[in-house]
């Protein structure tokens, strides 16, 4: 099948279902799921509800899923504008990582998958993250990187498997508004990457925390600095607050009707505080007013 969110639909779900059910599997076989992140999502949803069940092995092909897809057992599909509404918690067997399949990749998935490594260094320590600062996001990452890289990844998922304590929602910095860019560039000729729509909602809540006057301008310049010299501080897709606010409310991580974010206060540190539409509008604003530049 096809990669890209494209693939994360229903439609998309019961083409699998119908394999499945046509080739017989059962539950003493093993599902191999080759591809990116939007293909191991949807093929893992397949094989996790296919008689309740059937065992699945992940091989990631791209940096995102081999730092971050792969990883923390979640498997599912879009719904509607919704990105990743439709889901459960299935872990695979085993994930099987060769970095050569990013010697394959076009240099723009390569930029947007590092995106997903900058935002583990900055859930890390000033070490790694000093070291990403210093690192291209042209090249391959070294296997001893990828390595470390999941292991942070795997650190905040052990400690809150299901997201019910809050620790494993730190894993969402930059995804609440970049998931609404990326829904709503699908509606446009030029659909963003998952990364370069996570960079943007990562510069718009470092632009909120630095405002805030939870993180340190000096470490939100460093951030914003790099991530425009990797040009990544791209141009928002045509949007209406009307839209931008239907999506940002089916967000998974909206409780009761409030918006709770992830907010960096330090490199290696970051708190969960609920935020108020109008305070991530004036961020989204302040951000097109950096692009415009």
């Amino acid at each position: 099948m096809a990669g890209g969110e494209e693939v994360k639909t229903l439609p998309a779900l019961r083409r699998l279902w119908k394999k499945l059910w046509q080739y017989r599997v059962d539950k003493g076989q093993t599902v191999l799921l080759i591809g990116g992140g939007s293909v191991l999502d949807v093929g893992g949803f397949a094989a996790a509800t296919w008689k309740r069940g059937t065992p699945f092995i992940s091989v990631p092909t791209t940096l995102i899923a081999q730092v971050d897809a792969a990883f923390g057992g979640k498997v599912g599909l879009n719904f509607r504008q919704g990105k990743n509404l439709i889901g459960t918690y299935a872990d695979p067997q085993a994930v099987w990582v060769a970095p050569d399949f990013l010697r394959t990749l076009p240099p723009r998935e390569l930029r947007a998958g590092w995106v997903e490594c900058y935002k583990q260094a900055l859930l890390s320590d000033q070490s790694l993250w000093s070291h990403l600062q210093s690192l291209s996001f042209s090249t391959i990452p070294s296997v001893e990187l990828l390595q470390r890289l999941v292991s942070i990844k795997m650190r905040y998922v052990e400690q809150d498997p299901r997201e019910e304590q809050g620790i494993r929602q730190a894993l969402n910095l930059g995804h609440t508004l970049g998931h609404v860019w990326e829904s709503l560039s699908l509606r446009t000729q030029a659909p963003l990457l998952h990364g370069e729509a996570v960079a943007m909602g990562l510069i718009q809540e470092i632009l909120l925390s630095a405002q805030t006057n939870r993180l340190p301008k000096a470490v939100a310049e460093a951030i914003l600095s790099k991530l425009r010299a990797e040009a990544l501080m791209l141009p928002l897709p045509t949007f209406t607050w009307s839209a931008w606010e239907k999506i940002l409310l089916q967000d998974k991580k909206v409780r009761n009707g409030q918006i709770f974010l992830p907010l960096l206060v330090e490199i290696g540190k970051v708190q969960l505080v609920p935020v108020s539409i109008q305070a991530l509008k004036a961020s989204v604003r302040l951000y097109q007013a950096l692009v415009a530049v």
